[in-house]
């Protein structure tokens, strides 16, 4: 069996489906020459409803040549010609949508030829090979019949109510990727439908009204624009497309103004988001010197953004705890866990240094929970220090206000003196002295 049932799914309609398999069935009935003029007559009809659906979508070319083949055919102009016009439209506007298109449509034009009319030099008709035929089958449906018609337009007018759809269900830039769900959901409603230009240009459209445009509509709905723009960008470069993002076409991204990052929240995460996500990106902003010093400090002076610090800076000489060390910005003590899952591989971080930099940065106001993070990582790493260590990050810690007025401290510094206690008293088990040794000899003198 050349095909089953779940293949008959790409037809979109009961008599699409029931035109394939009587081509089949005739195929399989080793009538190869109607199998032949069966497939024609279908690939041309495939095409027509194609066209039908570009025009109904609002493709001007698509409509404009809709309406000549419908006058053609309410003049009952010859088949052939309305054939032609049909081939010859996807030939012009869309020849690298399907593959092998041109090549294959001619073949099997004149294969339908030979077969429908006589040779002229013996009065016989062509029968094609079991070969020809299947190999006409499989590469009609593997590239036009399955292929979904193409948009050669710009998607933004056809997604509208789809963006506000998104933005009125998600009303935040997510921090990690979005939903696989919802990239899945518009590659195959739209970006499976486009061509190579198509896409190139729709995004540019988006990207514009995400990063650039000020129109508060834009605003209202960036996190639905947001979607398209990360699915268009997972899309493009899943298909090997990373080179549209070293075009010089791309230009859009060398409007987006610093400012209004700054006074928009939403802007600004968009960025971050498609740049964190995707190297492609993060690399073609590299170009842009200042937007990209810019963003990267909006990234990286985050403890929870620091992580990015080697897809920012891949080749740069100074490890990420040498910056960290070096940017006040990042010492913020109730994220020490975060910082610490970041830092705690780098080559030449020092836990003991982290820990006395983070207590010394509990702050003296309001730094109740700073205190609390601060403790709770410093008992459960206690046993990574030496008691002189522990010592000194327990002055640090008691110099603080903060920290000593906390409901929780006497039973968490509690914590620190017994395992200081335990650490300069070894002998000593739960309380109680071990026995000497000269005791228990007196005891048993034998």
């Amino acid at each position: 069996m050349l095909f089953d049932e779940k293949d008959f799914r790409v037809f979109d309609n009961a008599d699409s489906r029931n035109y394939f398999k009587e081509i089949l069935q005739s195929y399989y009935s080793q009538n190869y020459r109607a199998t032949i003029v069966l497939l024609y007559s279908f690939v041309i009809y495939d095409l027509f409803i194609k066209l039908q659906t570009m025009a109904n979508e609002g493709d001007k070319k698509a409509d404009k040549k809709l309406k000549e083949i419908n006058t053609m055919i309410a003049d009952d102009e010859k088949y052939s010609k309305v054939e032609n016009e049909v081939v010859q439209f996807f030939k012009d506007n869309c020849p690298l949508y399907f593959d092998k298109f041109i090549e294959d449509i001619e073949y099997l034009k004149n294969c339908r030829n030979k077969c429908a009319h006589l040779k002229v030099n013996d009065n016989t008709l062509f029968v094609p090979s079991d070969y020809h035929a299947r190999m006409l089958i499989c590469s009609m449906y593997d590239n036009i019949l399955s292929v979904k018609a193409p948009f050669i337009m710009d998607l933004f007018s056809f997604v509208k109510n789809d963006v506000e759809a998104y933005s009125q269900k998600i009303s935040v830039i997510p921090d990690n990727s979005i939903d696989e769900s919802i990239i899945t959901n518009i590659k195959n409603k739209y970006l499976e439908r486009m061509t190579y230009d198509s896409l190139k240009k729709s995004y540019k459209t988006f990207i514009r009204l995400l990063l650039v445009s000020e129109d508060e509509h834009c605003e209202e709905n960036a996190t639905g624009l947001y979607m398209f723009a990360y699915a268009i960008t997972d899309y493009l470069i899943r298909k090997g497309h990373s080179n549209i993002f070293n075009s010089d076409e791309l230009n859009d991204f060398s409007r987006i103004q610093i400012d209004k990052l700054k006074a928009s929240d939403l802007k600004r995460n968009a960025l971050v988001g498609l740049i964190t996500t995707f190297p492609a990106v993060m690399n073609m902003l590299r170009s842009f010197e200042e937007l990209f010093s810019y963003i990267s400090e909006c990234v990286l002076l985050k403890p929870h953004g620091l992580r990015y610090y080697r897809s920012f800076y891949p080749r740069e000489k100074q490890t990420i705890y040498e910056y960290f060390k070096e940017h006040d910005e990042l010492h913020i003590t109730q994220s020490i866990g975060t910082l610490y899952d970041t830092l705690k591989e780098d080559n030449g971080f020092d836990l003991v240094e982290f820990t006395e930099l983070m207590a010394r940065f509990i702050p003296s106001y309001y730094g109740f929970y700073a205190a609390d993070c601060f403790m709770a990582f410093f008992i459960e790493n206690i046993e990574s220090f030496e008691l002189e260590q522990i010592k000194n990050i327990r002055n640090i810690y008691q110099s603080k206000s903060q920290c000593t007025s906390r409901r929780n401290h006497s039973s968490e510094d509690s914590k620190v003196k017994e395992y200081i206690d335990k650490l300069e008293n070894p002998d000593r088990v739960e309380g109680t002295e071990t026995v000497p040794e000269a005791d228990l000899n007196e005891d048993f003198p034998f």
